[in-house]
């Protein structure tokens, strides 16, 4: 069966370990010296020390984030089945904050397995996100052809989407 696997991209984590590195050497080197160090070292260590670590993790992360089949679209963040292509509706996508996300717009045959919240359906729908959003902000792809993809593909017949696979293997990357 064919299918479209996505990775993280180490390049866009990069920009993260940069900043972070740029506060966290800095700090380590203060709290080290046999100077008195102030807390505000200290604070600045843990704080972008986290971004450090997570933006660390994101470059050495290798699995896979999003696997594309004839039969949906499984999103590791989501904790979830495959999102089947007969439970699609629409697909768009938002950018908040810099993270970008693709929405996709599902049927009422769809069930999350994880109920959301209600101030979390209430922040969803007033950022203009869905139930389901898949975080597309760390994976290298061309995103208005990935939307096109997935509107093409939630509108095919089974027999055929293995062909628009095949089209769309090397474009949407």
């Amino acid at each position: 069966m064919k299918k479209i696997a996505l990775y993280k991209s180490p390049l866009k984590s990069l920009r993260l370990f940069l900043l972070s590195s740029i506060f966290v050497i800095p700090s380590i080197w203060f709290i080290t010296s046999e100077n008195e160090t102030d807390k505000i070292f200290w604070f600045t260590l843990c704080f972008f020390g986290i971004g450090f670590v997570l933006s660390l993790f994101n470059i050495l992360d290798r699995r896979t984030q999003i696997i594309i089949t004839k039969i949906g679209i499984w999103d590791r963040s989501l904790r979830q089945e495959t999102i089947k292509w007969e439970y699609i509706e629409d697909a768009n996508h938002i950018e908040i904050y810099r993270q970008v996300f693709v929405t996709l717009k599902t049927n009422e045959k769809f069930v999350l397995k994880k109920k959301l919240y209600k101030w979390a359906e209430y922040l969803n729908k007033s950022v203009g996100g869905e139930k389901v959003n898949l975080n597309v902000s760390y994976i290298k792809i061309d995103m208005e052809k990935f939307i096109t993809f997935i509107n093409i593909m939630k509108s095919e017949n089974i027999e055929d989407r293995e062909k628009v696979i095949e089209m769309y293997e090397n474009r949407i990357k």
